[in-house]
């Protein structure tokens, strides 16, 4: 009987895996430590008088790029946003420091 050749042929049980590649890991926001990270950043937001619907914007925006993409672009995007004239430029060395504690390489 002929095989098809596009069919999915599994390995066998004495042959070893095979890996196809590996992934680079890059820094993100750990995703256990979420609450009291977002808990640290609105204290300094308030800390420092940021306006609450800059300070929630740019919280959701740290989170998700943290957390999805890596902790450089976070640090890039509240970098911009400070030079924008959001907030200060101790704003933005807290959140980087704040961002650099809750590091886990994924």
């Amino acid at each position: 009987m002929a095989r098809r050749s596009g069919r999915f042929k599994a390995r066998k049980r004495h042959e070893p895996r095979r890996y196809t590649g590996s992934t680079e890991r890059t820094s993100m926001l750990n995703l256990y430590r979420i609450t009291p990270f977002k808990y640290d950043m609105r204290e300094i937001m308030t800390a420092y008088r940021v306006d609450e619907a800059v300070a929630s914007t740019v919280i959701a925006s740290v989170v998700a790029k943290a957390s999805r993409i890596s902790i450089i672009s976070a640090r890039d995007y509240v970098r911009v946003q400070q030079k924008e004239g959001l907030y200060s430029k101790d704003v933005s060395e807290e959140i980087c420091d704040l961002l650099s504690r809750y590091t886990k390489y994924r």
